[in-house]
């Protein structure tokens, strides 16, 4: 509805009461002055649903409500309040007769919250414009004051942010190195050039090093942000950054000198806290001292004493003051044989260090500091700007000389600091001039550096006037000066090379052979083509343990070099037998022996039998085999076989392991921790598998309890079929026409000619005694070192004590046979009947043989190591 309708309804209903009460009264309606009369002064309720109060002027004047805020439990808010209306304007007559508009409270509860608790001010104090106050004169004093304590504030706010800005500075983390960030680079002569960044670092490496190699020693190294960074790790776990440190690594990256190594940053890591500056090539200046080969002339003298001198001016002008341990190891050179000052500054970052052997590094360090400084312990660690003109002195006289910083005197290191401190029970002690070919000028030099009272002493800008005449008629840069020098070992470049290879050739074979002996050959070979070695799944393998039966009460008892001795013995023994079989040693963990065939190589159902013949012939020799420190007392062991599915595979970078997995590693484990004492349990699979095979005798064990796998079957292995054995082997017939094919030239006649082997086996055979198993273990000069000494069962050459082993069961030993030199032995027990066992040992090299006398004779050759030579029989 438009509101002119509700305007025009106010106006009826005003008009209508008006005429009504004119009429009432008796008057005309047509009177106007009537029927104002009864409209104005007068109120009347609005159909907008408002009270409407017209004054005497005929102007309509509304009720106005007051809404504040109050407080609402209804509401569900923070505060719990809401606006509410709290009163109400209402017109009336004043007591003057004016009409104003009344405000009234709606209830007393309702009161408004006034700001300061009450209402505002109609008028200021002072009125609108000011007028109801006195003007003021102006205080030409406080406006002063005013513009002083302006500059002041000014001036305190400058500095502030200086300050603050110096701190955003101090603050900052550009210093700050992540050694993520960092490559680090285990040689810097074995720099492997594959990619760009490390091509850098091999193009230094072919620089030709100017120290002594043997006495050389190598930074830490590597890369960060593409360039070669030296690493000086602190022996310190972890740094706490204060505002000193702070400032200490501020200085040092504003510090800028071609003759200063420049500070690159630091790693604050825990476990990792290392400084990092440039890489100089060359080395330091104890390398180029060192190296005899190289002739320091007078240009290269002047030259190197020019730059340690402008590096020290410029340290000693800088915040950071003086160096403090000043010393050829820390004067570095760099590829354009510039010399330069590294080491300096940082040291509150590098304080409260553990260095290992701290009390030897801090005697070598002392030969080159001030004697002030070794007589005060509170010298502060920055050292003295006199205490470096001391130790360049030292510097200069060991450049000069090239003997040290004390020459030949034939002192020891506490002998020369003892008469440097105390000069008054010694005399003032310095190294000896008389033998130094050195110009008037520099032995003053020397002589004023090295006075006795620092303040005699010149500082560094006088030291450099004092050796002024070194400079005359040389160059600015010595590069030039030097190719010479390159030329000639540019010369020896190429052998210097050619040797490197044959070293590097040497070390992988050693490298390789140690792999071959820690894995398989198949997965060794596979991991030097830098191959990856897959786990593989094998359908049938048959897996060997065995451990010592009573070890843990032999151990009690034993100290632990005899138990290393006596494991030696052990192991020594089952891995000369192994070898004999296509199995593969696991690992052996304290006295737990685990063997395992089938694998890598698959063959077929035979594993099962290489692994029952091993069991057999391990049994049988470690029966004899006596604990050395234990007399009497002989060695136990039980095994445990099972046969079944496993998954192989390389674990591991630093340490490869060639480890198996599965269900039967563990069901071979519990056959051997539920056996017997000398005896070989096997599981219900293999004996299926050795049945297959045949040749084996058994015994039923019955059901047992196994952990984890419940109710088995199991069986005892007896022993093997001599028949069976020999149809593997080959007959006792076929020795006689048997030759070998590759006769060693250890086995010799009597006579000192060679022969064949079945002769020479015939010439040590007399007394009619017929053996059943023959081994031979032959290895030449190309073996490694380790296995010059190899040992065979019980009877073996002890390759530390150098002397032959008697086997506990030989009774009494006799020289049957011996060569013309006396390299092969033969020892028998008893009278050499029936029943007794032969044993020959060629000493002279590794020829060993073993007889055992039963009715049949088997022979077999050794299938590792890999490298030594196979003895071929042929038919």
């Amino acid at each position: 509805v438009p509101i002119y309708a509700a305007h025009l309804y106010d106006a009826v209903l005003i008009y209508a009461r008006a005429a009504t009460e004119v009429l009432r009264e008796g008057g005309n309606v047509r009177n106007v002055t009537q029927i104002m009369r009864h409209i104005f002064n007068r109120s009347y309720h609005s159909i907008q649903g408002f009270d409407v109060y017209i004054d005497e002027n005929g102007d309509a004047e509304g009720n106005f409500s007051v809404i504040a805020l109050q407080k609402d439990e209804k509401v569900n808010n923070s505060l719990n309040k809401s606006m509410q209306p709290v009163g109400m304007f209402t017109y009336g007559t004043a007591s003057n007769g004016t009409q104003l508009p009344e405000f009234k409270y709606l209830g007393a509860s309702r009161a408004i919250m006034w700001v300061k608790g009450r209402p505002p001010l109609a008028e200021p104090p002072c009125g609108f414009y000011g007028e109801k106050c006195r003007p003021r004169t102006r205080d030409w004093r406080f406006m002063s004051g005013i513009g002083v304590a302006t500059l002041f504030v000014v001036i305190f706010a400058a500095i502030l942010c200086k300050h603050y800005r110096y701190e955003q500075t101090l603050a900052c983390l550009l210093w700050k190195v992540d050694m993520k960030d960092v490559t680090i680079i285990s040689s810097p002569d074995l720099a492997y050039c594959n990619d760009s960044q490390k091509k850098v670092v091999c193009g230094q490496n072919m620089i030709p090093a100017v120290g002594d190699g043997a006495k050389r020693a190598f930074t830490n190294i590597g890369l960060y942000r593409g360039n070669i960074v030296a690493i000086k790790y602190l022996h310190k776990r972890s740094v706490d950054i204060t505002r000193a440190i702070r400032k200490e690594l501020k200085q040092m990256r504003e510090l800028r000198h071609e003759n200063l190594i420049p500070f690159v940053g630091a790693s604050v890591d825990h476990g990792a806290v290392a400084i990092l500056s440039n890489y100089c090539a060359r080395g330091s200046l104890v390398d180029v001292l060192s190296n005899k080969d190289l002739t320091l002339d007078h240009m290269f003298v002047s030259s190197l004493v020019s730059d340690i001198v402008k590096g020290l001016i410029y340290l000693h002008d800088s915040d950071i003051g003086s160096h403090g341990s000043l010393r050829p190891s820390k004067v570095l050179i760099d590829s354009r044989w510039v010399a330069q000052i590294a080491d300096f500054g940082l040291h509150e970052f590098k304080s409260s260090q553990e260095e290992p052997a701290k009390f030897e590094r801090e005697l070598r360090r002392s030969l080159w500091k001030a004697p002030e400084i070794l007589r005060n312990p509170n010298t502060p660690t920055k050292g003295t700007q006199k205490g470096d003109v001391y130790s360049f002195g030292l510097i200069l006289y060991e450049i000069i000389g090239r003997k040290g910083p004390w020459g030949g005197i034939g002192m020891s290191r506490q002998e020369i600091i003892a008469r440097v401190i105390s000069p008054q029970n010694y005399g003032i002690f310095r190294p000896p001039l008389c033998g130094l070919d050195a110009p008037d000028y520099v032995i003053q030099c020397l002589q004023a550096c090295w006075a006795e009272d620092p303040e005699d002493r010149p500082d560094i800008r006088l030291v450099r006037v004092k050796l002024k005449p070194m400079q005359a008629g040389l160059k600015s840069n010595i590069f030039d000066n030097m190719l010479a020098i390159m030329e000639k070992y540019a010369y020896n470049l190429e052998g210097i090379v050619q040797e490197r290879t044959n070293q590097l050739t040497e070390e992988k074979k050693k490298t390789e052979n140690l792999l071959l002996r820690m894995l398989p050959r198949s997965v060794a070979e596979s991991l030097m083509r830098g191959e990856r070695v897959e786990a593989e799944c094998f359908s049938s393998v048959t897996i060997f343990f065995s451990d010592l039966v009573g070890f843990t009460e032999l151990c009690a008892q034993s100290t632990p070099f005899e138990v290393v001795e006596m494991l030696n013995d052990l192991y020594t023994c089952c891995d000369f037998i192994i070898s004999s079989y296509d199995v593969y040693k696991v690992e052996t963990i304290g006295d737990a022996y685990m063997v395992v065939s089938g694998l890598p190589i698959r063959n077929g159902d035979r594993h099962a039998g290489e692994i029952a013949s091993l069991a057999l012939h391990l049994l049988k020799s470690l029966s004899n085999l006596e604990v050395r420190h234990r007399p009497g007392e002989f060695i136990q062991i039980r095994i445990g076989i099972h046969s079944g599915q496993c998954v192989a595979g390389v674990v591991g970078l630093k340490m490869p392991r060639y480890c198996l997995f599965g269900d039967t590693v563990n069901t071979a484990s519990r056959m051997e921790s539920t056996g017997e004492a000398l005896k070989i349990h096997i599981s219900s699979v293999t004996y299926n598998l050795l049945k297959k095979i045949g040749g084996y005798r058994f015994e039923e064990r019955g059901v047992i309890k196994v952990k984890g796998k419940g109710d088995m079957r199991t069986y005892w292995l007896i022993g093997e079929d001599d028949q069976k054995k020999m149809d593997r082997f080959g007959s006792n017939d076929a020795l006689t026409n048997m030759s070998i094919s590759i006769i060693p030239d250890l086995i010799r006649t009597p006579n000192n000619s060679q022969t064949d082997l079945a002769s020479s086996i015939r010439q040590l055979i007399q007394n009619n005694t017929t053996f059943t198993n023959f081994q031979h273990s032959y290895s030449n000069q190309e073996l490694p070192a380790e296995l010059n000494e190899p040992s065979i069962l019980g009877c073996y050459i002890c390759h530390k004590r150098k002397a032959y082993h008697r086997p506990p069961f030989v009774q009494a030993m006799s020289h049957d046979y011996s060569d013309s030199r006396g390299d092969l032995v033969l020892a028998r027990t008893g009278g050499g009947g029936a029943g007794d066992d032969t044993v020959c040992t060629c000493r002279r090299q590794n020829c060993l043989f073993e007889y055992y006398n039963d009715s049949l004779m088997t022979v077999r050759t050794i299938r590792e190591p890999r490298s030594a030579p196979q003895i071929t029989f042929m038919q």
